[in-house]
């Protein structure tokens, strides 16, 4: 472990304790540039005065590489042996390097050329054998390549025993990756759990902000934790895309942070995303040596935006006085103190080997999410059992409502069955019934001589026939349908024939010879009322010669029926209007029953019924 910061004159020299007897002196250390790793310069070497070391500072506007030579030796009480190896250590290379003792290569990154490894977030110890080791004088050297834009140098370096340097490298690991890694876990399983949120209730858009931002914060902690470039084409190139990642993440949880307290400011909101839009070009334009000075601006502006947003978010809070605003405000004043605490260190704090605490706000965060949901749930808990009582108070009162008005339907649907299967009843027997009877009525006037008994007998056969056909109906579904529409029309066509021949009125007959489409039984049924109804009106009604009946199909699934005579007709309009047809209505409403059409036009020169049925 580094027991006292390096003196600031070069002659000065640290001693590292490595047990009760031996030690490390570390006699001086000193820097030069090369223009190779495979070159150590001879002249030009410079004392480094402290570590961290950093090249912006003695070296501005320098890219390339450059040697370190630390020049140490040991030693132990009473000329005692060396009984254990002696562990090295350095916190950090930035951005990539190679470790050399005595001449012999202890470590190197895998790329020491563009896209360079990164080591500045990778703290490293290594053993060295005590049969390697010079007891006068032993040399390490230090390869590192990088930019000076990009803060490139060496961290704080250290001798120790193995036992204490594993420990020391562990806290640094634990500060230095396994903090951001945990860090990572709770941001992509808090993204994912609000993303989810969001979708479901697209109204909570501060869910939705905020997973945006954990997964731009997890990109911009991958940052910290690779240690290759990937698909970036350099180093410079992966600064500049974290930065933007960075300005992004700061827009998007602010934008929660508003969104969370029903805030919304289009204008200002608008102006940032333009500002933001100016900045990224600008990161992407500028030169390598004015980089630095510009991201250090960007990043502290950003951070003033960040502050503003928290400030205004306190100010709402304390307004609202909102539980879940109050909380959320008590949980940023922790993460704002933490956060300018590691601001000052970064900036302003010469300390090395410092440790940031803001990876620890995402379990702060984490533990405010689980509060705020829980907090919700139970307010929403609450409102739903204070509903429910309520519902179950109106639902009595609905309950008895619901039950009295049931009584009265039910009474009404009551009569409104009588009621229709009275009409039912009525037009059935006025079709069929009253039909067959006004035929037998003017066979017998039409008739001269007295009627033999078996045909007033066949006459009574068919009235019955007719008023069984109304009884059974009801069942007309389960009723053969006849194989052809002339076998259909045969019963009506052999009724009437005999009648329209003695009052001298020529018949015309008009069949499809097949069902292309099959109607149902109830279709054939209602369709025989009409063609009843029709003819029986053209023999009371019309002083018809001529009749003709046709059904034909208009397409594969539209069937026809038409009755036209050549009678002196009557005005439809003013019987429908005085309610003078019970017939006309009963096959109008027969056909509509069907979701088909019904006409009838009538004038001195005849009348045409028109019924068209979908199959």
């Amino acid at each position: 472990m580094l027991s006292c910061l390096i003196s600031s004159f070069c002659s000065a020299s640290i001693s590292y304790q490595i047990n009760s007897q031996c030690q490390v002196i570390l006699n001086s250390i000193s820097k030069v540039q090369t223009a190779s790793n495979l070159e150590l310069p001879k002249q030009g070497w410079v004392p480094v005065q402290k570590l961290p070391d950093n090249w912006n500072e003695a070296w501005p506007n320098y890219t390339g590489g450059a040697w370190y030579r630390l020049i140490w030796s040991w030693n132990c009480q009473d000329h005692a042996r060396l009984a254990e190896p002696i562990a090295f250590s350095i916190s950090h290379i930035n951005t990539a390097g190679a470790i050399f003792l005595n001449g012999d290569m202890l470590w190197s990154d895998k790329s020491l050329h563009e896209p360079l490894s990164k080591s500045w977030n990778m703290p490293r110890f290594w053993i060295m054998p005590i049969s390697g080791l010079k007891k006068n004088s032993n040399e390490i050297l230090i390869y590192v390549t990088g930019y000076s834009a990009m803060s490139s140098g060496i961290g704080t370096v250290s001798f120790d025993n193995v036992i204490k340097a594993n420990a020391v490298n562990d806290k640094r690991i634990w500060n230095m990756r396994t903090l951001f890694q945990i860090n990572l876990i709770l941001s992509a399983t808090l993204g994912m759990f609000c993303l989810v949120i969001w979708l479901y209730r697209r109204s909570e858009s501060s869910f939705g902000w905020f997973a945006i931002s954990c997964f731009l914060w997890i990109l911009f902690i991958s940052n910290i934790l690779a240690t290759e470039t990937y698909i970036f084409s350099s180093s410079v190139a992966a600064a500049r895309m974290n930065l933007i990642i960075f300005m992004l993440y700061i827009l998007c949880f602010c934008t929660y942070l508003l969104r969370f307290v029903r805030v919304k400011k289009p204008k200002i909101e608008r102006f940032l995303l333009i500002l933001t839009a100016v900045f990224i070009l600008c990161i992407w334009t500028v030169s390598l040596n004015q980089m630095k000075g510009l991201f250090d601006s960007v990043f502290l502006f950003y951070c003033g935006i960040y502050f503003v947003t928290y400030i205004h978010l306190c100010w709402v809070a304390v307004r609202v006085k909102r539980s879940d605003y109050i909380l959320l405000a008590v949980c940023m004043t922790a993460i704002m103190f933490i956060s300018v605490y590691d601001l000052r260190l970064v900036f302003i704090s010469s300390v090395p080997d410092i440790t940031l605490l803001s990876p620890y706000t995402s379990p702060l965060f984490t533990l405010f999410i689980v509060i705020l949901l829980g907090s919700r749930l139970d307010r929403n808990i609450k409102k739903i059992e204070h509903f429910n009582d309520e519902l179950s108070t109106k639902i009595q009162q609905v309950s008895l409502d619901l039950s009295s008005s049931l009584n009265d339907q039910h009474r009404l649907e009551l009569f409104n069955a009588r009621l229709q299967e009275r009409m039912k009843l009525s037009h059935d027997l006025h079709d069929g019934l009253g039909s067959s009877i006004v035929r037998s009525m003017i066979l017998v006037d039409q008739c001269d001589k007295k009627i033999p008994n078996k045909q007033f007998l066949s006459m009574l056969k068919l009235l019955r026939d007719d008023l069984r056909q109304i009884i059974d109906s009801g069942s007309v579904a389960g009723n053969k349908i006849p194989e052809t529409p002339l076998l259909w029309a045969a019963p009506v066509r052999h009724r009437f024939s005999q009648l329209m021949d003695e009052m001298d009125i020529r018949a015309q007959w008009e069949f499809a010879a097949q069902w292309e489409t099959e109607p149902t039984a109830l279709q054939c049924l209602n369709l025989i009322r009409v063609l009843e109804e029709s003819l029986t009106n053209v023999i009371k009604h019309s002083q018809a010669t001529q009749v003709k009946v046709s059904m034909h199909y208009a397409s594969p699934s539209q069937l026809e029926l038409i009755i036209q005579d050549n009678g002196v007709g009557f005005d439809v309009d003013c019987v429908k209007q005085n309610g003078m047809s019970i017939g006309m209505r009963s096959m109008q409403s027969r056909i509509e029953k069907m979701s088909g059409n019904f006409s009838i036009d009538s004038g001195e020169d005849g009348t045409i019924v028109h019924a068209c049925i979908k199959l």
